[in-house]
């Protein structure tokens, strides 16, 4: 009799044991089944070039390093509508506020120059006549890193459309 009720626990017990193993499994499917999946593009790390910052650039972006020395020049390009120039040199200031109103002063003198169109806290968006005389955009984004300043710049190649300067900003001011 001791025998069965021994057996009779053993198996009640196996049958828990099993049944906790399986919600576990299930558990741990559920939890990696609903984790937001990672993006393909992880961004590219600029630090190859000896700048200290990460882009999300578009996966087809050629970089040219047209400097060195003092100050850092990166051009990064692609066939379609990217186009961004980046600087890093010492840093002016280390007061974003006062690096930012430089960039604006700076940009104002440009050739077309017509107003800045958006601020964000690390740049701004502004509008002008490009090259053709049709209206077109462009961007001006600074990073303060240690104590270097890291300057992106809208290429000069062509006229962009405010989508399209946009979508180039939003991949450094992530």
């Amino acid at each position: 009799m001791k025998f069965l009720a021994l057996c009779s626990k053993y198996i009640k017990m196996k049958k828990w044991i099993s049944l906790h193993l399986l919600i576990s499994i299930g558990l741990v499917f559920f939890y990696y089944s609903c984790k937001p999946e990672k993006s393909k593009h992880q961004g590219m790390d600029l630090m190859k070039y000896g700048i200290p910052y990460t882009i999300f650039a578009p996966d087809d972006v050629i970089a040219t390093q047209i400097g060195g020395g003092q100050m850092v020049d990166l051009k990064l390009t692609n066939n379609t509508n990217y186009d961004i120039m980046i600087f890093m040199s010492r840093a002016q200031t280390k007061h974003m506020d006062r690096l930012k109103q430089f960039k604006k002063e700076e940009v104002s003198f440009y050739p077309g120059f017509i107003k800045i169109v958006e601020e964000y806290n690390e740049g701004f968006l502004y509008e002008m006549y490009g090259s053709t005389g049709n209206l077109s955009y462009g961007f001006f984004a600074v990073k303060i890193v240690g104590d270097q300043e890291i300057s992106f710049i809208s290429g000069a190649g062509r006229d962009y459309t405010e989508a399209e300067a946009k979508a180039m900003l939003r991949t450094i001011l992530y």
